[in-house]
Order: C-alpha cells, then sequence, then structure tokens
C-alpha cells in the first residue's frame, strides 16, 4: 500500500521485522552506510543489530547482539551511527544516565562486545537520557536529551582519539522542553528538532553558526519554532528526510506525523499542522494497548536514510517503508 503525503514525500510499507514480546522497542537508527539497522530494545537491555541484504531488505534475524554485563547495557532507549575512519560508530543512549559508544571492526561491521567509550557519572548531567544523536556535517559533537531535567546536552569528541567524548557537556539547552523524549538533527545540521513529551509538541532550534568550531557551537538557546500540533500525543521520536522533511512518531496515537519544510523570506519553515500522517496498525489492537495507557499503543522510534523510513514500536516490532522524495 502507497501513502501520498504530499507531492514530494510518498510512502510505501516494504517489510516488517517481529521482535518477541519480551523485547520493548523503543530507539531505532539505520549506519550512515545503510548496511547495518540497530534496534534499542529496553526492557531486555539489549541493542539488536540487522543486516541489509543484496536486495535491499534486512534480514530477518539479527546478525549480532549487544547485551549482558560487557555492553554495560542498562535500559536502552536510543540509538545512533556515525561514520568513522575505517568504519561506524554507534551510540546507545540509556535512561540510567549513561551513553555507550560502540564501534564496528572496520571488516566485517561487527560491533562489540564491549563499548569503546562511555559517557557517565555525575558530571556528565545525564538524567534519564531517552534521545541520542550525533551532530552533522562533522559528528564531531554528541547530543542527548534528558526527559527528567528538560534539557539537551552536548558532547564535543576529543582531539586525541576518535572514539572518546568529553565527560561534561560544552553547553546544554534549558528554554522550550518538556520531558525531551527524542532529537534529531536536519542533514546539514542547521536544524534541531526535540519531541516533547510531556506538553505534545516538537521544539525546533536552529544552529547559531553552520560550521561547528570549539568556541562557537551552539544552538538555541530558545527555540525558533515550536509546532503544537493538535493531533501529536505524546511525541516520542523525530527524523529529518534528506529533503528536509520532519517526521515525528507518537506513542499515544496510532500513526506517525509528516511536515514538508517551506521557504519564507529566504528561510526554511515548517507548518504548524502536518501535511499527512501514517497509520502504522490496525485501530483495535492499538485502543486496547492505549485504552490501558494512554501514553502507549503508538509508534516510538524512527529513523530515515535516504529512501527507507524505519519505524520501531513494541506492539509492531519494525516496520520498513519505501520513501520516494
Amino acid at each position: 500500500m502507497q501513502t501520498t503525503i504530499d507531492t514530494d514525500f510518498r510512502l510505501e510499507l516494504v517489510q516488517t521485522l517481529a521482535l518477541s514480546t519480551e523485547r520493548r522497542a523503543e530507539g531505532i537508527a539505520i549506519s550512515s552506510s545503510g548496511r547495518t539497522m540497530a534496534i534499542a530494545t529496553a526492557d531486555a537491555d539489549t541493542v539488536l543489530l540487522y543486516r541489509r541484504r543484496a536486495g535491499g531488505a534486512f534480514g530477518p534475524e539479527p546478525c549480532g547482539i549487544l547485551c549482558g554485563p560487557e555492553s554495560r547495557l542498562s535500559y536502552p532507549h536510543d540509538v545512533s551511527f556515525a561514520p568513522t575512519s575505517g568504519g561506524e560508530l554507534l551510540a546507545v543512549a540509556q535512561r540510567r544516565g549513561s551513553i555507550a559508544i560502540f564501534r564496528d571492526d572496520g571488516l566485517t561491521g561487527s560491533f562489540g562486545p564491549e563499548p569503546a567509550f562511555v559517557i557517565s557519572g555525575a558530571g556528565s548531567r545525564l538524567d534519564f537520557s531517552d534521545g541520542v544523536a550525533f551532530v552533522p556535517p562533522l559528528n564531531d559533537h554528541l547530543a542527548a536529551c534528558n526527559l527528567k531535567s528538560a534539557t539537551i546536552s552536548f558532547y564535543r569528541k576529543r582531539s586525541d582519539s576518535p572514539l572518546a567524548f568529553d565527560s561534561s557537556p560544552c553547553f546544554e539547552i534549558w528554554q522550550g522542553l518538556a520531558e525531551p523524549d527524542g532529537l534529531a538533527f536536519s542533514p546539514s545540521g542547521e536544524w534541531l528538532a526535540v519531541a516533547n513529551h510531556g506538553n505534545h509538541s516538537v521544539s525546533m532550534f536552529q544552529r547559531r553558526n553552520r560550521v561547528a568550531s570549539p568556541d562557537k557551537f551552539r544552538f538555541g538557546p530558545a527555540p525558533s519554532v515550536i509546532i503544537a500540533d493538535p493531533g501529536f500525543r505524546h511525541p516520542h521520536s523525530v527524523a529529518f528526510s534528506e529533503a528536509d522533511h520532519l517526521v515525528v512518531t507518537n506513542a499515544g496515537a496510532n500513526c506517525f506525523s509528516v511536515f514538508a519544510p517551506t521557504k519564507v523570506d529566504g528561510r526554511t519553515q515548517w507548518s504548524r499542522l502536518p501535511d499527512g500522517e501514517q497509520v502504522v496498525g490496525s485501530e483495535s489492537g492499538f485502543r486496547a494497548v492505549n485504552a490501558a495507557n494512554t501514553m502507549e499503543g503508538g509508534p516510538k522510534g524512527i529513523a530515515i536514510h535516504r529512501d527507507t523510513l524505519a519505524v520501531c514500536s513494541p506492539q509492531h516490532g519494525v516496520l520498513l517503508y519505501s520513501v520516494s522524495l
């Protein structure tokens, strides 16, 4: 089935991946090469890794699993990839207040079993860290959203190692946030979108300068735009397409929403209402879960890589769409 959101954004469901009931899928990411997909399953303290096959589909079973004491994972809630010399980095945000960073072997694309670096401790200011993302285009900063403290923390990559980041944030965003649950950057790195679980909105922050430097790298401090769509129900995660479409999942609604970018006086803007919505499951199945908990039943993690959009949730596993731009 194909769904047309607008004339530039068309979706077609092409694959589903089932997950066992004890694996609560919360976050998802696709590597910069498009070869690997990672899924954070919070209740199982596990990150599942899937490999893309020659025909474009992902294998039905994980090609790797990060778990156990050596992984140092505890309630992983989100994941993010970034290219590095000879391979990929995988950052995993955890509600217990830490970010584990894994590196693949550069040959087979395998990760683990131990993280190469961990950001944690009181100085990290991580608190219920539900979202994580490398900051494009240089990927020399890592950002995390903290649901309890309602902050976004940024960590600078250290010059002495391609794997190490500062253990304390170089700056934080405090304004215009309400229980931030997910975050994403536009491909150019100019825009930061944050899903506010607490007040049913998305805050959009613009970068102050487009080329990162140690003394000038900043977003905000206040949102440039706040999208408060009446249809939002506990926004969970956000993602940008290559053409800067903003996609927002609703943990408490049976759909994700798409907002198309427009130019106003030379500046990029997004409408306050969605250009379209994509239903992800049966209404009866959604209501059976949502009736018991109004913050559950809908899609959660979301990732976009070129013409692939991936959504995950505890109820539906993983849904993969082909995107026509």
